[in-house]
């Protein structure tokens, strides 16, 4: 009898086993099936990878960018990004009903996304960003309400952004930059408490942008730049936006004033409202925005002066208020920025003199002070350094005094650009400093030079395309040979109404990229060397 029940409980316990062990298999079969198809839906796999690795004869916990969970032995996390595959998604990948992870970024995917996707129910991570899918964004995605990350920027979808995606209560990141989409932003975004990023710039979507209902403490960053958004920022967003650290509205269609409750966003550290339509003044509440890095608000509608509380941003980077209508001084004090990298004011109305401690902010790259009504003079000694300046535009002020000579120690300068002021005296013999330079406008100024001399000191910026002192009524004298050691580079050469006499020199010709000469307005001997006679746009008609 003993051995009856003996046997009996083998044969449970053998069955058991059975059971067991035929579950697993089947089970690690049916993930390894959607992986295999996803392998047969791939068209092109560069790097071989799937090829030389997805083979049945290993594990496919041990396959190339597949890991498995250390209990149910079942795929987690699929990573295939940057292997420059070609392909569409099987539906069969909706049958991995243990994936936290998928991420296919950097591919050539393409197609539509399959509707299976929707029963990744455990999905944290959604990557399919940088692909060519296409088709409309699924509004199946927002049942995957384990997603904190929803990454389908820079492909080819189009219609609008679902109202189903404010149902993501755990969402963190979404990006949808870079594609199609168009229609309004859904008001049900600004719902998702947990909601820390959303990117959804460079696409077609239109209409306001919608309020935000309640206080969203965990949101840093907001992107809509480059959209076709229209109407007044909410007057009351920013009341509930605490620590909203960068706010992107740039290259959009937006009006109306800027609203008070942005300067209580304390946390901000990039402002970027660059060509919209804005109005009104630059509130002084700027300068509460001590963490400030970077005050982007050019090509609007702006006006009134700056504010002096602009100097309290001892942090800020850059700022940019070009092409507004801003009035009044540049404040005194904005030598205290000394973290500035670029400073735009160009294409306004201020006046006044240009303070002299922005030539001794050694971080500059850029200075763009042009087309204002700008008086005064330029420092003239040479305490003042600038290593880091490329750009320097002082075009169209109503600037006098002597040639700055300071700016031959801006030995990083490309860029300069001082025509159409009352400079005067001497150009300075040692720009060659500028080895740097590629574009250089003297024009219509009441600038002298002894012998042209200027110009052989310029023969040593090798790069140099431009090199324009024409309207120097003052110069006078000869045009010398050695113009012809200009680099290949120069394009154009600019030198009309500056009194120069005597015949054009024949070693011009050795500048063999040269498309433009103006020499019009001189008393040049009516001689035309061969060796130029052939110029797309001559337009040196000797007078």
């Amino acid at each position: 009898m003993g051995n009856i029940f003996f046997n009996l409980a083998l044969l449970i316990i053998f069955h058991f086993c059975v059971a067991t062990f035929s579950v697993k298999p089947t089970i690690i079969l049916t993930d390894q099936s959607a992986l295999l198809a996803l392998k047969d839906n791939v068209i092109q796999d560069p790097k071989n990878i799937l090829a030389a690795n997805w083979s049945v004869s290993t594990s496919v916990c041990n396959w190339i960018g597949v890991s498995c969970g250390s209990k149910h032995r079942r795929i987690i996390a699929l990573d295939l990004s940057g292997l420059e595959l070609v392909g569409t998604l099987p539906p069969n990948l909706g049958n991995l009903s243990f994936l936290s992870l998928q991420d296919i970024t950097n591919n050539s995917f393409h197609g539509r996304l399959p509707v299976q996707l929707s029963k990744l129910r455990p999905l944290e991570i959604m990557n399919l960003g940088n692909n060519s899918f296409s088709g409309e964004i699924p509004s199946w995605l927002g049942s995957l309400t384990e997603l904190r990350s929803l990454l389908l920027y820079h492909n080819d979808f189009k219609g609008s952004i679902p109202f189903s995606l404010g149902f993501l209560p755990k969402l963190e990141i979404l990006s949808l930059y870079k594609n199609k989409i168009s229609g309004s932003i859904p008001s049900s975004i600004f719902n998702i408490s947990s909601l820390q990023e959303i990117y959804v710039r460079n696409n077609m979507l239109f209409g306001s942008i919608p309020s935000v209902p309640r206080d969203l403490p965990s949101l840093q960053l907001i992107d809509f730049t480059f959209n076709n958004l229209t109407g007044h920022i909410p007057k009351d967003i920013f009341d509930h936006l605490p620590n909203l650290k960068q706010l992107h509205l740039s290259f959009n269609l937006l009006s109306g004033n800027v609203p008070a409750s942005l300067f209580k966003c304390k946390e901000l550290q990039i402002l970027s409202l660059s060509y919209n339509h804005l109005q009104g003044s630059l509130p002084v509440g700027i300068g509460n925005l001590s963490l400030l890095r970077f005050l982007d608000i050019g090509q609007n509608h702006f006006e009134g002066g700056i504010p002096e509380q602009i100097v309290n941003l001892t942090l800020l980077k850059g700022f940019d208020c070009g092409h507004n209508n801003f009035t009044g001084t540049i404040p005194n004090q904005i030598g205290n920025l000394k973290n500035l990298q670029y400073l735009v004011l160009g294409f306004n109305n201020i006046v006044g003199s240009i303070p002299p401690a922005i030539f001794n902010i050694s971080t500059l790259y850029q200075i763009g002070l042009d087309k204002n009504q700008f008086s005064g003079s330029l420092p003239s000694n040479m305490d003042f350094w600038l290593p880091n300046l490329e750009e320097l535009y002082l075009s169209a002020n109503q600037l006098a005094g002597p040639f700055p000579v300071f700016i031959s120690n801006a030995s990083q300068l490309s860029l300069l650009d001082m025509a159409y002021n009352y400079f005067s005296g001497s150009i300075p013999e040692n720009l060659g400093n500028l080895r740097n330079l590629i574009f250089f406008n003297l024009a219509v100024n009441n600038l002298t030079s002894s012998g042209m001399s200027f110009l052989s000191s310029l023969t040593n910026c090798r790069d140099l395309e431009t090199l324009d002192f024409g309207g120097n009524t003052l110069i006078g004298g000869t045009l010398p040979s050695l113009v012809g050691n200009f680099s290949d580079s120069l394009v154009e050469f600019s030198a009309y109404c500056c009194n120069i006499m005597g015949s054009i020199p024949s070693e011009i010709g050795n500048l063999s990229g040269l498309i433009n000469i103006e020499l019009a307005g001189n008393k040049l001997a009516r001689t035309i060397p061969t060796t130029i006679g052939a110029l797309k746009a001559l337009q040196s008609a000797p007078q």
